[in-house]
């Protein structure tokens, strides 16, 4: 899809962002069905680092992503949890998801992020430079599988992934 631009999410979008994300997620069989409050919950606690939305020539938001700080072994390390990315359901599959993500990146890397973690299909964050990377995992073992990341500058960590508090 063309005819979009991507800009950093500004006062008075939360609640479209909100409806937004509900939207996106309500018909995934992975989803808890509380993407929305999580992206809220990121915002109450000043951890959306980076929140940038798709917006259409009419003006309504059509995707959204998010970025929150991690912490390796308890420890904060310029490394990024990247969740969730949203895209309204009759534009998806159109390229928004992932130009939303290669912007997110691209941000982070120019502002001095060491790296970018993520949890879900490995076949699609691949695609973006999202690996495995031995000696780096997340807390949680359920996530194991599904868990890539991407280092941006510097050496290649190792310990253990922490998302911050909203993820639980």
């Amino acid at each position: 899809m063309t005819g979009y631009t991507i800009r950093p999410e500004q006062a008075g979008d939360e609640p479209a962002i909100h409806d937004l994300v509900k939207r996106a997620f309500a018909p995934m069989p992975f989803s808890g069905g509380d993407e929305q409050d999580l992206v809220d919950a990121l915002r109450a606690d000043g951890d959306l680092v980076q929140s940038l939305v798709a917006v259409d020539e009419r003006g309504t938001i059509i995707g959204h992503i998010s970025f929150s700080p991690a912490t390796i072994d308890n420890q904060p390390c310029g490394w990024f949890q990247m969740a969730p990315v949203s895209v309204s359901p009759e534009v998806q599959r159109s390229g928004i998801g992932s130009a939303l993500i290669e912007a997110g990146i691209a941000r982070l890397r120019s502002a001095g992020a060491r790296g970018i973690a993520v949890v879900g299909n490995p076949v699609y964050y691949e695609r973006f430079g999202y690996r495995m990377i031995e000696g780096l995992t997340p807390l949680s073992d359920h996530d194991a599988q599904f868990f890539r990341a991407m280092v941006l500058a510097g050496e290649v960590p190792q310990g253990t992934l922490r998302y911050a508090k909203a993820f639980g």
